[in-house]
């Protein structure tokens, strides 16, 4: 029988060796202490949402294999058009039903068996009447991620087997699956389904090829964003220890938090003044955002809740500067970056909260720009618009203004719904400014390799210059922060030390290329020749993995790990041979490899026939040939990595060579 979450290595004559991991096969035990026998499938598999839905069972009679001492998930539905959601359900198996999440480019097909039975709802498909429109996918946040769909043809009321290819390089969303969504959406097809529906699934599970020892060649001179830092908010704290601030900022004994956010009060006056001073002492730059204007400055004369008023614009410039001036002045800090407001989408009367419009926000920029200014504090940047989710529509204004697109220095957003999506951010530096989950607290590593995941993906995809988690310390007992109610780390606190502590601002990213399953990141320091290369390896396994160093390389790294059993744990240092070092990725593990690269010492070589001119360039990482006709030059790698790049091709005038020198070198 099929026992869920138990990973089987298959061999095939044709096919090779795959692996399998099963979420569910419906047996009588259930999972996840959930017995199907004694009536518990409920509590595994549930729905989400839709009026359709009327009951999920487990159907010891139906089963995809025939097999008589398993069975099979049974749902049934009635689409009546009814409810606010009409004519769909969303049965999913929770949350967090896959621990720990799946790396989707592990796998390439989603698997399962599904019947339904004689007499369901039908709609046409073409010509062809068909079961509804049945879809398969993963939560993405608060919304779904379908990767495929299947229409069975009413005429067939047999097992069908499913087959559906992933693609986690196109969605990103896949690096992590924690769960499986089985939907049908009643108006898909015209007419729209009508009746009642009767679907048995059965073995639900992931395919994909067997983990093997696979190359990643990291790249010097492939640059992406600059890295401006990784943190956390202290807002509505007033005193720490420093014991917890050596925890949260020190690059030494901590994970190295490199910016801390703060709250400013609606008096325009904050409790964490403290606190910001031992951030500061120990390295990390100081920003803070108001959650409300004082309630004179509101048309609800509340802090928590209402709508900004423009005509309060110049008054509450002069107060934010004001607020700037006072942390210089008085109390030594230098505010990095000023927020206009923390949420200016999010209407609630449960907190301090305002609504700003992208035009209030266009609108207030040059208030604030000139109040700093003449305050003396010019350099602290303007930060909008820190929506609540990841969404940029307030900012279009400003940014497509450009006055006061060139007074606005940062772009902001939250991650309450949980999605990642490359940004048209116009230049200016891109941050991710909030971010959490609220249910019970979790400090396990599966907690923490969702959260490598999200940092990853946001680094790599949405190319960010900083990432914040929403607390450091907590008020409540849930997820919201980096610790639990006593103060002890959750395993996300030191996955992000895996990033904060060693990748510090003014890296800055750079290319990788890897096949195998893992998540892999790279990045430099330009100045110091410092370097950092960060794993993740979410899967039940350890995996070999191999490194190739393009362009650069260095003596040795050494390997800091955060797994169920290390936390920010230094490892012995790995010798690099030929640009090269392979490491073996504990299961579940965060691996950051740090290291230094040599010093250059590059070779030119000129050689001259007739009217061309040749340059061939040496040093770390391969042999590099310029040559030229007349006035251009055409440089390009001969020898770079193993497997070989694609070759890139320059055209630059001749009094360019010394640029080139330059970019060869990856300098």
């Amino acid at each position: 029988m099929l026992r869920a979450g138990v990973a089987l290595l298959l061999a095939g004559a044709a096919s090779g060796q795959t692996i399998t991991n099963v979420v569910d096969g419906f047996d009588p035990a259930g999972i996840r202490g959930s017995s199907y026998s004694g009536g518990q499938i409920g509590a595994i598999w549930m729905n989400w949402f839709g009026d359709a839905f009327r009951s999920v069972t487990w159907d010891s009679a139906a089963d995809a294999n025939g097999n008589a001492g398993s069975g099979s998930m049974k749902i049934t539905a009635n689409f009546d058009g009814a409810g606010a959601t009409p004519n769909q359900f969303e049965v999913y198996d929770g949350l967090n039903g896959i621990v720990p999440g799946l790396n989707g480019s592990q796998f390439t097909n989603f698997q399962c068996d599904v019947r339904f039975a004689s007499g369901s709802a039908t709609s046409p498909a073409g010509a062809t009447p068909v079961f509804g429109h049945l879809e398969f996918g993963a939560h993405n946040g608060f919304s779904q991620d379908y990767f495929g769909s299947i229409d069975v043809p009413a005429s067939n009321t047999n097992w069908v087997h499913v087959s559906i290819p992933l693609n986690a390089a196109a969605d990103p969303n896949l690096t992590n699956i924690t769960d499986v969504l089985i939907h049908i959406y009643g108006p898909y097809y015209s007419p729209g389904l009508s009746g009642a529906m009767t679907l048995w699934v059965d073995n639900i599970k992931f395919v994909g090829a067997a983990p093997v020892p696979t190359n990643c060649v990291v790249a010097w001179t492939n640059v992406f964003q600059r890295i401006d830092g990784f943190g956390a908010s202290s807002a509505f704290d007033s005193s720490w220890t420093a014991a917890q601030a050596d925890m949260f900022f020190s690059t030494n004994t901590g994970i190295g938090l490199s910016l801390l956010r703060s709250r400013i009060a609606p008096d325009g006056t904050t409790v964490e003044a403290g606190i910001m001073q031992m951030a500061r002492d120990r390295g990390a730059k100081i920003w803070s955002a108001p959650w409300s204007p004082p309630a004179a400055f509101k048309d609800s004369h509340t802090v928590n809740g209402g709508n900004f008023l423009s005509a309060s614009n110049q008054a509450y410039a002069n107060q934010l500067a004001h607020y700037v001036q006072t942390m210089k002045s008085t109390y030594q800090v230098d505010v990095t970056a000023l927020s206009v407001q923390n949420e200016p989408d999010f209407n609630t009367t449960n907190y301090e909260s305002c609504i700003w419009t992208g035009q209030q926000i266009h609108d207030f920029v040059p208030y604030l720009y000139r109040a700093l200014s003449n305050a003396g504090v010019p350099s602290t940047k303007i930060l909008i618009a820190e929506s609540d989710h990841w969404s940029f529509d307030l900012t279009a204004n400003s940014i497509n203004d450009p006055v006061t697109s060139n007074m606005v220095g940062v772009l902001a957003a939250h991650d309450y719904d949980y999605t990642v999506a490359p940004v048209n951010n116009g230049g200016k530096p891109l941050w991710e400014t909030e971010v959490s989950t609220y249910e019970n607290f979790d400090g396990s590593i599966a907690n923490g390799l969702y959260w490598a995941g999200q940092i990853h993906t946001f680094l790599t995809y949405a190319q960010v210059n900083a990432w914040h988690f929403w607390w450091l310390s907590p008020y409540p007992t849930d997820n919201e922060s980096l610790v639990n109610n006593a103060g002890q780390p959750a395993k996300r606190m030191y996955v992000l030390g895996q990033y904060s502590r060693f990748v510090r601002p003014g890296f800055y990213r750079i290319g990788v290329v890897n096949n195998s399953a893992t998540s892999i990141s790279a990045f430099k320091d330009p100045a110091s020749g410092r370097f950092a290369i960060v794993a993740i390896n979410s899967g039940a396994t350890d995996l070999a993995q191999t490194f190739n160093l393009a362009a650069f390389t260095a003596t040795s790294v050494t390997p800091w790990v955060t797994s169920a059993s290390l936390s920010l744990a230094s490892q012995p240092a790995v010798a690099i041979t030929n640009a090269a070092f392979a490491y073996t990725l504990p299961a579940s593990s965060v691996v950051t490899f740090v290291g230094q690269a040599q010093p250059r010492t590059p070779t030119l070589a000129v050689s001259v026939a007739g009217s061309q001119i040749g340059l061939t360039l040496g040093g770390p990482g391969g042999a590099y040939t310029l040559s030229s006709s007349t006035n251009l030059i055409d440089w390009e790698p001969l020898l770079v990595t193993n497997p070989p790049v694609s070759p890139i091709t320059y055209f630059q005038p001749l009094s360019t060579v010394t640029h080139f020198y330059r970019l060869a070198l990856g300098q």
